[in-house]
């Protein structure tokens, strides 16, 4: 009997490695992670450009866009890059740009952050699975219990899941089918979810932004201009004054694109994410607001035509 459990959930994880990638666009965008940091890293124009965020990335960044625009403004043809897994904040993207990005010869030269609300916040990750899976190594051990993996069930299920893509990816599975014996389920979830996430974020202690200032840390090290944008939604919100305080301290410019003309309430179907008409507004703006830095400031990460 325990022979016929193990040899069925060897069948699975199998089957899993073979068909993960067309389980979900994200788990594709997931393992293409080596490969697009070395392209970016050793794409011959400059300046070499990473946008790092979510789904409100991948929706809201046209990389053409962008660099058409761009190159009208500062007569110079960008390397473009995106880095936006799913449902993700700064506990996931300071993984991924450690482990992608912060090597000798792979720093992007500018890095743009596109976040809202509280994705810049100290805070565990949502998905301690996929950290296990895609993103981290052993050496990401003592920040992964500092910040994300509290307990022994947290560290002991994080050691599972990186042994095991069924595991890691069973949120996944389990929204398939639900989706599939379910009408309606994806909507509805999302709905819920983002009224626990409103509650949760009431009863949350004053935030604090200490990993945030590592991840600074590490762009420093290797002299990468970090640009901030603050996306815009449908829903109007509010930036908080600690992270401006935080971002003055350590000298990080900020765009605010909460409030681009042009973009209203309607461009956003779920109220998150652009439709492809205001994402062509914002990307033009994004590119705008960097050259304008440009041509203000001379960026450090931009002096040389290459490293």
């Amino acid at each position: 009997m325990i022979g016929l459990v193990v040899a069925g959930l060897l069948l699975g994880e199998i089957g899993m490695r073979c068909i993960q990638d067309r389980l979900s666009v994200d788990v594709g965008h997931l393992r293409s992670f080596p490969q697009r940091a070395n392209e970016l890293t050793t794409a011959p124009r400059h300046p070499q450009i990473l946008f790092l965020g979510n789904s409100m990335t991948r929706y809201g960044v046209s990389t053409e866009a962008f660099a058409k625009e761009f190159t009208a403004q500062t007569g110079l043809v960008p390397a473009t890059m995106k880095i936006n897994p799913d449902n993700t904040a700064l506990a996931d993207w300071y993984y991924a740009y450690r482990n992608y990005f912060f090597k000798p010869d792979h720093a992007p030269d500018i890095l743009m952050i596109g976040f809202e609300g509280g994705h810049l916040r100290d805070k565990p990750t949502l998905h301690p699975g996929r950290l296990a899976q895609y993103y981290c190594d052993t050496s990401d051990w003592p920040e992964l219990c500092r910040y994300d993996l509290k307990t022994f069930e947290d560290r002991a299920a994080y050691l599972v899941c990186a042994a095991s893509a069924m595991c890691s990816n069973r949120d996944r599975l389990q929204r398939r089918f639900l989706d599939t014996v379910i009408p309606g389920y994806r909507d509805g979830s999302q709905e819920l979810n983002l009224r626990q996430k409103s509650l949760a974020e009431r009863k949350l202690p004053p935030p604090t932004y200490n990993r945030l200032r590592e991840f600074l840390r590490m762009t420093r090290v290797q002299n990468v201009t970090v640009v901030l944008a603050s996306m815009p939604i449908a829903a109007p919100y509010e930036l908080d004054p600690e992270l401006l305080d935080v971002l003055r301290e350590e000298g990080i410019s900020l765009v605010d694109c909460r409030h681009i003309p042009g973009i209203v309430p309607e461009m956003f179907p779920d109220g998150v994410h652009m439709t492809s008409a205001a994402s062509q507004i914002y990307s033009h703006y994004l590119a705008d607001a960097l050259a304008q830095r440009m041509n203000s400031v001379k960026l450090p990460a931009l002096s040389a035509t290459a490293r």
